[in-house]
Protein backbone atom coordinates (compact mmCIF):
# COMPACT_ATOMS: atom_id res chain seq x y z
CA UNK A 1 0.00 0.00 0.00
CA UNK A 2 1.29 3.96 -0.87
CA UNK A 3 2.80 4.91 2.63
CA UNK A 4 -0.72 6.83 3.64
CA UNK A 5 1.18 9.75 5.53
CA UNK A 6 1.81 11.29 2.28
CA UNK A 7 -1.74 11.65 1.38
CA UNK A 8 -2.43 14.85 3.15
CA UNK A 9 -4.04 13.45 6.03
CA UNK A 10 -4.14 15.20 9.20
CA UNK A 11 -2.98 13.63 12.45
CA UNK A 12 -6.14 12.53 13.95
CA UNK A 13 -7.42 11.02 10.23
CA UNK A 14 -4.28 9.09 10.16
CA UNK A 15 -4.96 8.08 13.55
CA UNK A 16 -8.45 6.81 12.36
CA UNK A 17 -6.70 5.04 9.66
CA UNK A 18 -4.09 3.39 11.03
CA UNK A 19 -5.99 1.65 13.94
CA UNK A 20 -8.71 0.75 11.28
CA UNK A 21 -6.02 -1.14 9.17
CA UNK A 22 -4.56 -2.37 12.30
CA UNK A 23 -8.45 -4.04 13.34
CA UNK A 24 -8.75 -5.46 10.43
CA UNK A 25 -5.26 -7.20 8.52
CA UNK A 26 -7.90 -8.21 5.90
CA UNK A 27 -8.74 -4.70 5.09
CA UNK A 28 -5.71 -3.21 5.08
CA UNK A 29 -4.41 -6.63 2.46
CA UNK A 30 -7.80 -5.85 0.48
CA UNK A 31 -6.31 -2.02 0.27
CA UNK A 32 -2.94 -2.78 -0.89
CA UNK A 33 -4.98 -4.53 -4.26
CA UNK A 34 -6.80 -1.30 -4.74
CA UNK A 35 -5.25 1.68 -3.85
CA UNK A 36 -2.57 0.95 -6.55
CA UNK A 37 -5.48 1.76 -9.35
CA UNK A 38 -5.96 4.93 -7.77
CA UNK A 39 -3.38 8.43 -8.69
CA UNK A 40 -2.36 10.06 -6.06
CA UNK A 41 -5.56 12.98 -5.84
CA UNK A 42 -8.07 9.69 -6.04
CA UNK A 43 -5.68 8.18 -3.33
CA UNK A 44 -6.24 11.45 -1.28
CA UNK A 45 -9.76 11.61 -1.74
CA UNK A 46 -10.24 8.29 -0.62
CA UNK A 47 -8.51 8.39 2.53
CA UNK A 48 -10.06 11.69 3.09
CA UNK A 49 -13.69 10.12 2.52
CA UNK A 50 -12.33 6.73 4.39
CA UNK A 51 -10.74 8.38 7.42
CA UNK A 52 -14.23 9.91 9.01
CA UNK A 53 -16.21 6.07 8.91
CA UNK A 54 -12.98 4.01 9.71
CA UNK A 55 -14.00 3.79 13.51
CA UNK A 56 -17.35 2.36 12.24
CA UNK A 57 -18.33 -0.63 13.16
CA UNK A 58 -17.67 -1.81 9.18
CA UNK A 59 -14.54 0.00 7.70
CA UNK A 60 -14.96 -2.60 4.75
CA UNK A 61 -18.46 -0.97 4.00
CA UNK A 62 -16.41 2.36 4.89
CA UNK A 63 -14.17 1.42 1.75
CA UNK A 64 -17.11 1.44 -0.47
CA UNK A 65 -18.46 5.06 0.21
CA UNK A 66 -14.81 6.27 -0.30
CA UNK A 67 -14.31 4.48 -3.46
CA UNK A 68 -17.81 6.09 -4.58
CA UNK A 69 -16.75 9.19 -3.36
CA UNK A 70 -13.27 9.45 -4.93
CA UNK A 71 -14.64 8.13 -8.36
CA UNK A 72 -17.32 11.10 -8.44
CA UNK A 73 -14.93 13.56 -7.32
CA UNK A 74 -13.21 12.72 -9.88
CA UNK A 75 -15.16 12.94 -12.91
Amino acid sequence: MPPIDQDGLSPGELDAVRSALARDPDLAFELDLILPALDGAGRRMFWQAFAPLAGDERPAAAVLVALITAGRARR
